[in-house]
Formats: structure tokens, C-alpha cells, sequence
């Protein structure tokens, strides 16, 4: 399904990426043709043979696909596909002279990106200009400055008749204004390709106190054209939370950046600025703390808040089929302890990049430190598996957070999502480590360990389930330090071979002998009973749980 958004024409969309991320190659239908929606190329959706009438995404990325392999495609497009069902434009970094040829043959559009842009950045923007990049809503008019940075940025430049940047408290670029010009300065275009400017010249400007002017005043902060860094003009103001007057004592939340273009600033430029502060903060501060009502309805979909989703309507609103079989996956934290906040953000928006790229319909969303993806009407459990391990590699590489995830396949439609939820939750409470360092799994793959991690926590829960003789022996162990405790676990972990078991503790047979005869007497049991063999092995494992092991 094809997300429907903003229709606008190839000229408008590059210029809003700007010349320093990306170049026009070839048009052979023309600048004004309209593109509405985005995608990146892959693999196997090139080998698979298009259903009649189906039309492609208008803007794809040629990300991971090689050249050959993306000329040959376009090839079989100008061939087989009829010309109202085929792309509009193909973003690539090294576009060979034969994939231009195919590209033009097709009357495809060629644009080529900048090779130091991150292709996460440039899917992103494209997202954000033709619609709303984090769901499948339609929109039929670009974003109110109120509630778009990008719209906002915009607006500022038109005002102040310079080069806009909003960026947030770790200099990280947020949104920036359309430059169809050559009048970026070095920083501006390193900020737009990289999202952040040169660490030489941040550092430069803590030396010179500026970061420290826009974190403790409202003012609007001067600064020079700088040769050493080949920089021209800037003014900039600090965004701070907004709800209290006065520039002291506020959080800071980031900084919006002009760079003087061809022509002075306007002299109204400071005005303007610290009006759109005020816009900026209330964006910001809302993005952070506040999740929109979209996402609430997907997250009550998931089963949280209450659930309570009227399936119908979601399934309007958010474009997608009610029915059918789909699959939820979700994502823990791998590693002991609970990731920082900015690094469970930067996770959530990489996997919803790589998940809209999968699929454009799918969902995600974040409950507490877990991640949660919905794909409607999926291919096949094991093409949803082999996208959950690659995805939770590129995290690990790109965002620094460390997952484990867990699978619900097929799950009957949306009514089905939060039992579904239920289900992977399920999984992920009982599966902290799995062999051979696998990473993901599904509850039938994992049910002996889910279902009998489940047994122990509920025994471990009742104290009255808890066989006061296992006490005993601990005590005399931690009395005599007689190691009773140990020497049954291993008697049965192989299964009543006393060498084996012996050589496991290194110690001599007869004398794991003596230790399983005392601990019988103790606890009065009798190990030839498999009712009492049973019972022990319960209990001692809920012993070993609670202990941490």
C-alpha cells in the first residue's frame, strides 16, 4: 500500500533538499512531473514480478542495490511497466552512465546525492516535504509553521531573506530552509550534509562564549563572518521551554541559526527571530513530552492505555486493511540496564525508518524502553525475521542500542495487535539469552523456556508453593558449608551418573555418594520417585531464579 501525501513536483522537492545534498542529472519527462511518496530500493522487491496495474512509489533510493543490478531493473520498468505505473526519479550516489542511459530510456528522473549525506537524513526529508513522514495520514497542505520545523525554517528565511537552521541543544539539525543558491557558507552546507556543523567550529564557538549567550539570554547573539572558518554572517537565538517568562532559568532545548545570503539581513530579523523561538519551543517541547494523538492511537491499539480502539475507524485513519494476516514485532533492551532516553529516541526514529522502508504501511510505536513494529498483511514469517535481524544490527551500528526481539505470526488483523503484543512481551520476559546468540525468536521456538520460566515465577510468587524442605538443606549448607545443594543439581542434570556428575565438581564419586544419601535424609526424599524427583527439580530451579541464575 502506498502512503498518499503531499503531491508536488520534482523541482520543489529539490529545491527544499537543497544543491548541497543533491544535483539533477537527467529529467527526461521534465522538472514539473509530481511525486507523492518514497522508498528505497531493494533486492528482492527487483527480482519480484510486479501485479498488473500496480503502480511504484514515485521517489526511490538506491540504497544497497548495486548498479547493475539497478539498471537492469529500470530496464525491465521501461519494458514491462506502463509509464503512469512507473518511478519519477531515481537519488543515487554513483550513478553509472548505463544506469542513466536506462533511467532516460524509461523517462526517469536521475538525481544524484552527495556522497557524505546519510541516506537515513535524505528519506527522512523527503518524508517530512511531500507529507508526514511518520504515518500514512494524509495531508493535504504543507505543515503550519506551529507544528513543522521545516515550515518554520522556511518562513523565517523568507522573512529575515537569509539561510535558516534549527538545531537542538547537542547541535544536532532539526530542520532547515530551502537554498536553491550557491550563498551556503562551508558550515551550513557540512550542518545540512552531516545534520551537525564542524566539530572545529562548534568548539570554536563555545571558546568565543556564544553557546553560553544563547543558553542564559533571550537576546538575539551576533555572529561575525569568521575568514578562518570561511563562514559569513550569523544571528541566532536560543529555544527555551516555553510557560515562563524571561530567558533565565529555563531548559534549553536548541538554537535557530541565519546565515546572511546574498543580500543583508532584513533589519526586522531580530524580531522575527525571537517569535520563532517561541514557535520552536512549543514544537520541541511537545515532540519531547508529549505524544501526538496519532501516536497514542497506536500505542491503545498495542493494548496500552486502556486499548479501547475502534478498529474501523484506526483502520481509516491510518489507511491500512482491518483484516487480514499480519505480524508484530517487538524489540527489548539485550544488555542489563535500561538505555538513556536519547537513546531510546535515536533507536525508535532508525527502526521507524527501516520499517516504513520494509514496509510504508506498517506501524511502530514505543511502550516504556520496548519497541514495537506492526506489519500489515506481511510476506512470509521468515522474510519478517531475516528484516528483524538486520535491523537490529543496523540499531546497534547506527543508534548504539542493543536489542533482542520477539515475533507474533500471523496475527489476525488489527483487533488481534495487543494480544499479539501480549504474546512477544511474553516471549521477551522469559528469553533474555537464547543459543548460538540468536536474537530473535517467536513463542513457538521458545516455548519450553517461556512457559517454564512462567512455572517458576509463579511458584517463586506463592510462598505456599514453596517446599519448606529445600530450606533445610540450604541452611545446613550455609551451616557446615557442605555444598548439598550443588551436589543434587548436578546428581540430576546428569541424570543419576555419579561419575559424571562427580568429575563435574571434581570431586571423588563416593563422595558426591555420601552427599546425595545426607541430602535425602534431610529433606526426606526419595530420588528412585519421580514425583519426588520432579519437585525437587522444580524447586531448586526456583531456588536458582531467585538467586539470579
Amino acid at each position: 500500500m502506498k502512503c498518499v501525501n503531499r503531491f508536488i513536483p520534482l523541482s520543489e522537492l529539490l529545491s527544499a533538499l537543497t544543491s548541497a545534498v543533491v544535483t539533477l542529472l537527467d529529467a527526461p519527462a521534465g522538472e514539473e512531473v509530481i511525486v507523492d511518496s518514497v522508498a528505497f530500493m531493494d533486492v528482492d522487491d527487483l527480482a519480484m514480478d510486479m501485479p498488473p496495474g500496480r503502480a511504484l512509489p514515485e521517489v526511490y533510493l538506491q540504497v544497497g542495490v548495486d548498479d547493475e543490478d539497478a539498471t537492469r531493473w529500470l530496464r525491465d520498468l521501461g519494458e514491462r511497466c506502463p509509464p503512469e505505473h512507473r518511478p519519477r526519479v531515481v537519488f543515487s550516489k554513483g550513478a553509472s552512465p548505463r544506469l542513466r542511459t536506462a533511467a532516460r530510456e524509461a523517462g526517469i528522473a536521475v538525481v544524484a546525492v552527495h556522497p557524505h549525506a546519510r541516506w537515513e537524513m535524505v528519506h527522512s526529508l523527503i518524508g517530512r516535504i511531500i507529507g508526514d513522514g511518520a504515518g500514512p495520514r494524509a495531508v493535504e497542505s504543507m505543515p503550519a509553521v506551529d507544528t513543522d520545523l521545516f515550515g518554520l525554517a522556511q518562513s523565517v528565511a523568507e522573512s529575515t531573506r537569509g539561510l535558516v537552521s534549527i538545531e537542538d541543544d547537542q547541535s544536532r539539525l532539526l530542520a532547515y530552509s530551502a537554498d536553491s543558491t550557491a550563498s551556503a557558507d562551508v558550515v551550513r552546507r557540512s550542518s545540512v550534509l552531516g545534520r551537525q556543523g564542524p566539530s572545529g567550529y562548534l568548539h570554536w564557538l563555545q571558546r568565543e562564549g556564544v553557546f553560553d549567550r544563547l543558553r542564559n539570554t533571550a537576546d538575539v547573539v551576533e555572529v561575525p563572518a569568521q575568514s578562518e572558518w570561511e563562514t559569513r554572517r550569523r544571528i541566532a537565538i536560543g529555544i527555551r521551554e516555553p510557560g515562563r517568562r524571561g530567558g533565565r532559568g529555563r531548559t534549553w532545548l536548541g538554537t535557530i541559526w541565519v546565515q546572511e545570503a546574498t543580500e543583508p539581513l532584513d533589519g526586522d530579523s531580530a524580531r522575527v527571530l525571537r517569535g520563532a523561538a517561541s514557535i520552536a519551543a512549543r514544537v520541541i517541547w511537545r515532540a519531547r513530552n508529549a505524544p501526538t494523538s496519532d501516536a497514542l492511537m497506536i500505542q491503545r491499539l498495542f493494548g496500552a492505555h486502556g486499548g479501547e480502539v475502534d478498529i474501523p475507524i484506526f483502520a481509516e485513519t491510518f489507511a491500512m486493511p482491518a483484516d487480514g494476516r499480519a505480524a508484530v514485532i517487538g524489540f527489548a533492551p539485550h544488555a542489563a540496564g535500561e538505555p538513556d532516553e536519547d537513546t531510546l529516541h535515536r533507536g525508535t526514529v532508525t527502526l521507524r525508518l527501516h520499517a516504513s522502508a520494509f514496509r510504508q504501511d506498517c506501524l511502530t510505536t514505543r511502550i516504556g524502553d520496548r519497541l514495537y513494529v506492526l506489519f500489515p498483511e506481511h510476506h512470509s514469517v521468515d522474510r519478517v525475521a531475516s528484516w528483524t535481524r538486520q535491523v537490529i544490527g543496523q540499531l546497534a551500528e547506527r543508534s548504539g542500542l542493543d536489542l533482542r526481539a520477539a515475533i507474533a505470526a500471523p496475527v489476525d488483523g488489527l483487533a488481534d495487535v495487543a494480544r499479539a503484543r501480549t504474546e512477544v512481551d511474553r516471549v521477551l520476559d522469559r528469553t533474555a539469552t537464547l543459543p548460538d546468540g540468536e536474537r530473535v525468536t517467536t513463542l513457538a521456538s521458545s516455548r519450553t523456556t517461556v512457559l517454564l520460566a512462567e512455572i517458576l515465577t509463579l511458584v517463586g510468587d506463592h510462598p505456599e508453593l514453596r517446599d519448606p524442605r529445600l530450606r533445610t538443606l540450604i541452611d545446613y549448607d550455609e551451616k557446615y558449608s557442605a555444598e548439598l545443594r550443588l551436589s543434587l543439581e548436578s546428581y540430576l542434570v546428569y541424570r543419576g551418573d555419579v561419575r559424571t556428575a562427580a568429575t563435574h565438581l571434581r570431586i571423588h564419586p563416593n563422595t558426591l555418594r555420601y552427599r546425595i544419601r545426607r541430602a535425602t535424609q534431610l529433606m526426606g526424599l526419595d530420588l528412585d520417585s519421580p514425583s519426588d524427583r520432579l519437585l525437587l527439580e522444580v524447586q531448586l530451579a526456583v531456588y536458582r531464579q531467585a538467586l539470579g541464575g
